[in-house]
C-alpha cells in the first residue's frame, strides 16, 4: 500500500510489518486481564473479575482478527474485479 497522507507520518502496516491484527489480538487479551487483575485487587473477589476481563479480551481480540479479515477479503476481491 502506498501512503497517500502528505509529510513524514508513514502508514500503520509500514511500521508493524503486518504485525498489526496479532498485535491487536494479544493487547485485547493482557488488558482484559490488568482490568480483571486490578479489579479483584479492589474489590477483593479473586478470580471473577479475571476471568470475565480475559474472556472479554478474547471476545474483542477475535472481533479484531474478523474485521481486519473481512478488510483483506473486500481489497482482495477489488483486486480480482481489476480495480
Amino acid at each position: 500500500m502506498t501512503n497517500d497522507r502528505s509529510g513524514p507520518t508513514p502508514d500503520r502496516e509500514a511500521v508493524t510489518g503486518g504485525f498489526s491484527p496479532s498485535v491487536d489480538f494479544i493487547s485485547s487479551v493482557i488488558a482484559g486481564l490488568v482490568l480483571g487483575v486490578a479489579l479483584d485487587w479492589v474489590f477483593d473477589t479473586r478470580p471473577v473479575f479475571i476471568i470475565v476481563f480475559v474472556v472479554t479480551g478474547f471476545v474483542a481480540g477475535f472481533y479484531k482478527l474478523w474485521r481486519s479479515s473481512a478488510v483483506l477479503e473486500e481489497m482482495a476481491e477489488e483486486r480480482r474485479r481489476g480495480s
